[in-house]
């Protein structure tokens, strides 16, 4: 996988948990639902950010 690629989902994961630490300045704010639906989204997002990364990974080495 090109170095460019790594870095962009290395980057991607890193904002990801930063969102979430964003998102808790303001929790007081929000209903806990809407706060627990905002950590399920940003969860998923990390989830499927890893899956796509490990996707591309082994589709370019098995392409090679």
């Amino acid at each position: 996988m090109h170095w460019f690629r790594k870095a962009r989902y290395a980057i991607a994961l890193l904002v990801i948990p930063l969102t979430g630490i964003g998102f808790a300045t303001q929790i007081g704010e929000h209903s806990t639902q809407y706060i627990a639906t905002v950590y399920l989204m940003l969860a998923g997002m990390f989830v499927l950010t890893v899956g796509i990364a490990s996707a591309d990974h082994s589709v370019t080495e098995w392409l090679s």
